[in-house]
This record gives C-alpha cells, structure tokens and sequence, in this order.
C-alpha cells in the first residue's frame, strides 16, 4: 500500500514539475515578430516618370490612363494600367514603349526594377537583352540606331 502512495506522490511530483516548466517556457521570451516593410509610393519618381510618358503619350496617345512608383525594400516597382490605344498597338510596338519606360526608370531608381503593364507585359534585364528593336529606338535613348517610323508598326486589332 506504501509503495502505491508513494508511486501516485512520484507522479504527482513529476506532473507538477511539468506544467512548472512549461508555464517557464511560455514566459521565457515572446514570438519574435517579422518586421515587414509597407511599400511606400515615390512621388519624385513619378514626376520624374511623367515626363518619361509624355513621349509616348505623344506619339500613340493616352495609352496609358494611370501609373504609380512603389519602392519596397531594394525593389521599385511601376504599376502601368493601360487604355483602348495601348490595344491598338502591336505587341512589337508595346515592347518597344515598355523597354523605354523600364530604362528611364531603371537609371533614375537604384536596385532592381520591376515594371508591369495591365494587361501584363513583364519587363526585366533578360528579356531587355534579347530583345530585337531592329534598330528602332523610338525615342532615342542612344542604345539602337537612328530611329525608324515606328507607326508602321500599329495595327488594329
């Protein structure tokens, strides 16, 4: 009988030492929470990107209604939302405007650059690299040869 009393103490000893150390462990340190960064929008690139717009606005028209600058962490990222002439274009002509606007912002911004168009057409390095402009450079940023008449290549769709 002594032996079943002590047996039921050991046990009861060994659970209370248990949730002892578990409340410990509960109060030892706190979660260490993820600091995220928010986004924040860059009104000085934007101006600066305005102008940047203005020479294909001029040229197709108000092919693009809206845009914001984004800067989070070592990326800026350009949100582009597009218009009916901006679907009038071909998608060699659309390429050509993108890559425009994905060079001004990737000399004006430091890090990497991401420009994305609705509806989406992505710009990145590779891709600027194998791009063939066919010696088209719309708006001379002094990459490709003497411009062409870049409205040979609009078409309705």
């Amino acid at each position: 009988m002594i032996e079943v009393i002590a047996a039921i103490a050991l046990g009861v000893v060994l659970l209370m030492i248990g949730i002892e150390v578990a409340v410990q462990r509960g109060r030892k340190r706190a979660p260490k929470r993820a600091v995220h960064r928010h986004a924040r929008r860059q009104p000085l690139l934007e101006d600066r990107m305005r102008d940047v717009l203005d020479e294909p606005h001029t040229q197709y028209g108000q092919i693009f209604t809206s845009f914001a600058i984004w800067k989070h962490d070592q990326e800026t990222r350009m949100e582009l939302v597009s218009g009916d002439p901006w679907l009038s274009l071909n998608d060699f002509t659309r390429g050509l405007v993108v890559r425009h606007v994905w060079r001004a912002l990737e000399k004006l911004a430091k890090g990497a650059v991401v420009v994305v168009d609705q509806p989406p057409q992505e710009w990145s390095a590779q891709v600027d690299k194998a791009f063939d402009d066919h010696g088209i450079d719309p708006w001379g940023d002094g990459t490709a040869a003497a411009p062409q008449a870049p409205s040979q290549f609009i078409k309705d769709r």
